[in-house]
């Protein structure tokens, strides 16, 4: 008896998002226990905000799941609102005490590096996902969606890591000029 190519697509589609939600639980109790572990207020903000958005990405992938369980379509919509609010973030991150206290945010910048890891692993699913879904256009467009608000968050966490990095480096004398 030959497997039908349809469910095929479908059962590795929902292997692939439960990954993908195994993957947004990790991160949001990462991003908790770095806001937790934060010793500055910005720094606690800054996890703070991308634990919410882990758990409104969870909340995106369960729907996806319910959708093809119960035999719908695959349907993803991220509000206009999501989108603008990462478009304004703005780290709290870089205040003057912390510029100051440059040669003590190891911590930080360890926690930032980790969340750009778990960012960059949950691109890469999610292309590996679109790839699998080839061919069912609502379930392409779903993960190139997620793949888009991935690369948002790792967007905020490179620019914070970027400057943070920069700031060290500046205050230990690395740069040659």
């Amino acid at each position: 008896m030959k497997k039908d190519p349809s469910r095929a697509k479908e059962s590795a589609v929902m292997k692939g998002l439960k990954q993908a939600l195994r993957n947004e639980i990790d991160g949001a109790e990462f991003y908790r226990m770095a806001a937790g572990n934060a010793r500055r207020d910005a720094v606690r903000q800054m996890f703070q905000f991308l634990m919410e958005e882990e758990v409104r990405h969870r909340e995106a992938i369960v729907n996806q799941m319910r959708r093809l369980a119960e035999g719908k379509g695959m349907k993803f919509e991220r509000s206009a609102s999501a989108r603008k609010a990462l478009a304004k973030f703005k780290s709290p991150l870089l205040t003057e005490d912390f510029v100051r206290e440059g040669r003590l945010v190891e911590g930080e910048v360890a926690a930032l590096s980790i969340g750009m890891t778990l960012e960059k692993r949950a691109i890469a699913q999610f292309n590996a996902l679109r790839k699998t879904a080839a061919g069912d256009v609502r379930a392409e467009k779903i993960f190139s969606d997620l793949v888009a608000w991935e690369q948002d968050h790792l967007d905020v966490l490179t620019r914070q890591y970027d400057q943070l990095r920069e700031t060290y480096w500046e205050e230990a004398r690395f740069w040659p000029f």
